[in-house]
Parts: structure tokens; sequence; C-alpha cells
């Protein structure tokens, strides 16, 4: 962290430097501007008075001038000079005399008695025959008061900016080194900034990308962990095939076709890897087409059958439904539904106890639950059923619970996990309802077209 305080004092100083300098030049302007840049209503009482000694002057009377301009000099406050109406100077009060009206001061002076032009004042007297030119006398800088005002100000700026700087400068560097032990390996590491303003916003945001990353990451070496857990069983058992094989050519045959049946696994496994990862994403990209829903279903029924020999689907839907159209990417979705009639019936199978098993339910409707137009699909078994606590984690990939970890039912645990991503890419979703001992209710919904 003591890495961090040049920065933050180079940051101070910055912000000090450039709010001293706002304060400095704006009591620069406050204080000189008005000096030089005078307004008509500040003037024209001036002009008022070098109008009344114009035309004094003009009554020709030396004597009566001199009175009257040592009457009235103290409110004068300025220079004045005059001059007959060819440019002559004939009196002025100061040293060096002002200079005569100019061209344009004259041309303005045939349409008004006098002209107010930045601090200078040109008059003329009612016959014309004298041109007063005044301007007034600029006020010294009031040193005594201005200098320990601005050290003052620099004083309170200076401690405003240090504060200031602070506020910025902490949780940039907890956002800063949150990001640095982040990008070092500590998933971990948060900089949990509790401010109501920008940065706080910028600090949650960075907390959301790492929560999100983190998790991404425990995902992947998850993800890598399940998949070499799964792949170290099919492989075991192809290699000690092989291993079989070449010591007994006459089994060769038979253990050839158990070694097929691995490959297969291994096969659905990886692709069963890949359409979960595609379907990842925010928006997973779907090959849709109008497909008819009595086709979809009547697939799922022949491909049951034939996975599952003599286990009985009842089928029970609105005849109506058959005609409707799913838009949907059908590979997809007749995935989503093999794999909850494939879970119905493995985990419903009471062959393997001496006893028939039960049929699975196929029934398809509508929802009346919704105002969208949506076909419900719901796959029931009276099979082991899941406990509560089952079916909270139903859904996390490569999750099995514990008595579904035998040969008999086989899987890896991704069938749930990737019929509810497919239906949620679809804009639906997949749910459950069981009860240990009792079976369970996989309901997927997907909108129809239109």
């Amino acid at each position: 962290m003591t890495t961090n305080t040049p920065r933050r004092s180079r940051l101070a100083w910055r912000v000090y430097g450039f709010t001293a300098a706002m304060a400095l030049v704006i009591m620069s302007a406050l204080l000189v501007l008005p000096r030089y840049t005078r307004s008509a209503r500040y003037l024209e009482p001036q002009a008022a008075l070098v109008q009344y000694l114009v035309e004094r002057w003009s009554l020709k009377n030396p004597a009566e001038f001199a009175e009257t301009l040592a009457r009235v000099e103290p409110r004068l406050r300025g220079k004045l000079s005059l001059f007959a109406a060819d440019g002559t100077l004939l009196r002025t009060n100061e040293q060096p005399p002002l200079g005569p009206p100019t061209s344009a001061e004259r041309a303005l002076l045939r349409v008004d008695k006098w002209v107010l032009d930045w601090g200078r004042i040109v008059v003329r007297s009612d016959d014309g025959s004298m041109i007063g030119v005044y301007a007034p006398n600029r006020p010294g800088f009031p040193w005594s008061w201005v200098l320990p005002l601005g050290a003052i100000i620099l004083v309170i700026v200076g401690a405003a900016s240090m504060w200031f700087a602070r506020r910025l400068a902490v949780p940039l560097d907890r956002l800063a080194d949150a990001a640095r032990r982040f990008g070092a390996g500590d998933v971990r590491a948060r900089a949990a900034l509790t401010r109501h303003d920008e940065l706080g916003e910028v600090g949650r945001a960075f907390d959301d990308m790492a929560e999100r990353t983190a998790a991404v990451m425990h995902s992947q070496r998850q993800l890598m962990a399940d998949v070499s857990h799964e792949l170290r069983t099919p492989l075991a058992r192809i290699r000690v095939a092989l291993e079989l094989a070449a010591e007994d050519p006459v089994a060769a045959k038979d253990v050839l076709a158990d070694v097929s049946g691995d490959l297969d696994e291994i096969d659905q496994l990886i692709e069963d890897i890949l359409t979960t990862a595609r379907l990842d994403g925010q928006s997973p990209t779907l090959h849709r087409t109008p497909t008819r829903l009595g086709d979809l279903v009547e697939g799922a029924r022949q491909r049951f059958a034939a996975r599952h020999g003599r286990r009985v689907l009842e089928r029970t839907s609105d005849p109506d439904l058959d005609e409707c159209v799913v838009d949907c990417d059908p590979r997809l979705l007749r995935r989503a539904l093999d794999n909850l009639l494939d879970n119905a019936a493995k985990y419903s199978d009471s062959t393997v106890y001496g006893q028939p098993s039960p049929p699975v339910r196929l029934a398809i409707h509508q929802s009346a639950a919704s105002d969208k137009h949506v076909v419900v699909f719901e796959v029931i078994d009276r099979g082991i059923g899941m406990s509560a606590t089952d079916l909270e984690r139903a859904f996390t990939p490569f999750w099995r619970a514990d008595t579904s970890r035998t040969r008999r039912t086989g899987g890896v645990g991704l069938g749930l996990a990737l019929a509810r991503r497919i239906a949620r890419a679809h804009g639906g979703d997949v749910t459950l309802q069981s009860t240990p001992s009792s079976g369970t209710n996989a309901r997927l919904e997907v909108p129809l077209a239109g």
C-alpha cells in the first residue's frame, strides 16, 4: 500500500493546483476588471459634471472657471482636458494632457452631447465650440487586504483539496489494489466500496464482474474435474476390454461390442458438454424451425420405445394441440424432451427388483396460469422420487443423487441441466416436483409460435 502514497499526493497537488488557479482567476477578475471597464451607469454622473465644466469654460470667464474648477475638482477624481472645436488644447488639470477627440468621437458628438467609451468621456458644449475629454482615475491595487485574503483563500483551498483528493484517492486505491490482487489470482479480492456516487458504482461493477468471473473459473475447474471423472470409467472399461480381447481372440467380438457402447457413452458425454456450454451464453444461437407439435411428440414416443423396450409410455393430450406449431430448434427441443423421458424411465425401473415397471406418463396441455400461448409437457413417473434437498441441486451439471450412482441407471448428471438450458433458450423453463418413493413430475414449458 505504500506505493499508493505518491499517487495520492500527485492527485492532491493536481486538485489543489487546479482549484487554487480557478480561485485566483475569479478573484483577479472581480478585483481588476471593474477598474478597467467602467459601466455607463457609473460614468454618467461624471459626464454630467464634465458637461457643467465645459459650459462654464465656454462663458469665456477664466476667473469664474478657475473658481468653479477648484470647487468641483475633489469630486472630479480624474484628468480633464479642454479643447477648442478644432482640437486646440485650452486647459488641462494634469500633465500630460489627454489626447484630443478622435474622428469617431467627433462623429458621435454630432448626434449626442457626450460619448462614453472604455473609461473615457468626451463632452461638447451646447454651441459646439468646446470639447472636454475626461478620464477617471484608476485607484491603486488594494494590496493591504488582497494579500491576506488571498493567503486565507489558498489555505482554505488547500485543505478542501486535500480532503477532496483523499475522498477520490482512497476508493481508487482500494479498487486498484483489489484489481491487482484479483489479477494475481486471488479470486476473493473485492473493492467493497459503500459509497453512493459514481466511484461506488464503479466499485460495485468491479465486484460484480469479479463475482461472475470467479463463478466462471470455479465452474470451469469443476467441469474439468467432472469430465475427467466421467471419462475415467468408460476409458478404464475400454482398456480392460482391449486387454481381454488381446488375451482371448475368441471373445474379442463380444468385448468389442462392449467397447462400442463405451465409445457411444463418451461421444454422448462430449456432445452434452458442448451443447451445455453453447447454451450458457446470454443469447445462444438457435436454428429455429416451425415444428408441428404432434410430430415432436410422436418422435419422442418412438425414440422412447426404441431405447426402453417394453416400458409403456402413456400419452394424454388435447387432440387440437397436435396441429399447433412451436418455433424452436427441433434437435434441441427433442433432446430436452428425451432427457426428461429417459430420466423418468431410469428412475422408475422396477425390473431389477423382480417387479413390473410402472408406465411413464406424458401429458401435453396449454398452460392455464399464463396469458401467453405456452405448451406444457409433463413427464410423470412413479419411481424413487427425490428429496427436497436433492430437488435444489437437481439442475447442477454432473450432480447425481447417491441413489442413482449405479450402473443400473447410468448417466453423468447432465440431463436435467441441459433440458433446463434448452427450455430457457426457447423462452421457457423446466421445473420439478417430487416426493421420495412416490415419483417425480418434470414440467417442460415452451412458447407456441405466433
